[in-house]
């Protein structure tokens, strides 16, 4: 298709996001290297593919290619899944179309989502999840206290089927890594879970983040644990990496 004059690639709809966070960057849907990524990628897991994803992402405002396709807009009265109380930035202009990315996610309401988050259904748990953690990293700021509070609740997991879902909890906070909140569930989830194979993943997943917190904010916990005896020799090592990272030698 020929693109409008002056279109961009942001307003095409084969163009997506390369991180889960804010970004000005993007990657193209239609490029055959991401064929096998698709299903992850739709579902902001790009963790499979970020080495591709640094080699291929692009300006968003860069100039569309030939194959742009207008980003698709949608009747108000069709859209089923907007929260209750959202409404159109002019209230005259009602079932008009109008484009999602004039949606405030900053503002949208995250009160439909909390039902299912809680539920006991475990599908219906992590839609609710989904739709709450893809709200956090967009700056909701009630999305984000809404996650940490749940993840807090959910307290140190016991089986893999546990870890596993705590992880993938934990990839929406990206960019949050200064959150002391946050980062206190993590200190007493490391200090309290009991290291074996079904706690790995999650153990493996918080010192991930805390490998990228700011060291001032974590230190005296570490320590602490550490002088305690609270881990393994194997565990230890890797506390004491992100206390005292080791530089980089050049030489």
């Amino acid at each position: 298709m020929n693109q409008p004059p002056e279109s961009t690639c942001i307003d095409c709809e084969h163009c997506f996001p390369d991180s889960e966070g804010p970004t000005s960057m993007g990657i193209c849907l239609l490029d055959p290297d991401f064929e096998p990524y698709l299903e992850e990628i739709m579902e902001l897991d790009y963790k499979k593919c970020q080495g591709l994803i640094r080699k291929k992402r692009f300006d968003f405002n860069r100039e569309a290619c030939p194959d742009f396709s207008p980003a698709e807009t949608v009747e108000l009265e069709e859209f089923d899944e907007l929260p209750d109380g959202f409404e159109s930035t002019d209230q005259k202009e009602k079932g008009k179309n109008f484009d999602l990315r004039q949606v405030d996610f900053k503002t949208l309401p995250v009160e439909p989502y909390l039902q299912d988050m809680y539920s006991s259904s475990r599908s219906r748990r992590e839609n609710g999840v989904n739709s709450i953690g893809a709200l956090t990293p967009l700056g909701n700021e009630k999305a984000r206290e809404e996650l940490i509070r749940f993840l807090k609740d959910l307290g140190p997991p016991q089986t893999v089927e546990q870890s596993r879902f705590k992880a993938e909890i934990l990839n929406y906070f990206r960019g949050l890594e200064n959150n002391q909140d946050l980062l206190n569930i993590l200190l007493s989830d490391l200090e309290n879970t009991v290291s074996n194979n079904s706690t790995r993943q999650w153990i493996t997943a918080i010192l991930d983040f805390l490998g990228r917190a700011p060291v001032e904010l974590i230190k005296d916990r570490l320590q602490s644990m550490v002088d305690r005896k609270v881990f393994s020799q194997r565990l230890k090592k890797r506390v004491v990496d992100i206390i005292d990272p080791v530089p980089w030698d050049y030489d």
